[in-house]
């Protein structure tokens, strides 16, 4: 499997940085979220101004960031960003849904599409991943009931099926951000309205 680190990165921050919301409260949590990305993107932009800098973030951690981000900010300013907005913004249950979505769905996406995407439906993005991301999402969302979260079997469906097409969307925001925030202010909405 390629980029596993990148995957395990994805995938652990994700439930980190939730646990955190959840171990600290929310106040505390969001201002941690706030310093993280400070921190991030000092680095980042470190790393873009001094070459020798860039050159040793990329060799030592060439499994985290992607050839296409050696000369732009990475990921993973959007990623604390996408979570912290998603449990400012939405009810702790559903945002906790729709960060689930994310972490357990973009990697299952990644995983099946690099090894089994074929049929290309937007960009690089596969119908075989696509579905991968969907399947993931909601099993992430059945997991939660089992932990104490319950949402409606249509909620976390709508929520998934949105997650999933928030990430094949040609947006110029990184779909790490997207598709918590997306994905949230849909199954707020539909909560909202049934």
């Amino acid at each position: 499997m390629k980029h596993i680190g990148r995957k395990l990165y994805h995938l652990l921050g994700g439930l980190s940085l939730l646990s955190l919301y959840y171990l600290l409260g929310r106040r505390n949590a969001l201002i941690c979220y706030g310093i993280l990305i400070a921190a991030v993107l000092v680095v980042d932009s470190t790393r873009l101004r001094v070459p020798a800098f860039n050159r040793f973030m990329q060799e030592r951690f060439s499994s985290f960031i992607r050839q296409n981000e050696a000369n732009k900010l990475t990921g993973t300013a959007p990623y604390v960003l996408g979570i912290g907005l998603t449990l400012l913004l939405y009810r702790t249950d559903i945002a906790t849904a729709a960060i689930c979505f994310l972490v357990f769905g973009d990697v299952a996406a990644t995983a099946i599409g690099e090894r089994f995407g074929k049929t290309k439906i937007s960009g690089e993005k596969s119908l075989e991943g696509t579905l991968a991301f969907v399947a993931a999402a909601i099993l992430s969302g059945v997991l939660l009931h089992v932990a104490g979260i319950h949402l409606t079997h249509g909620l976390i469906l709508a929520g998934a099926i949105i997650a999933a097409g928030a990430e094949l969307l040609p947006l110029r925001m990184n779909d790490n951000l997207a598709i918590p925030v997306v994905s949230g202010g849909v199954m707020e909405a539909i909560s909202r309205l049934t």
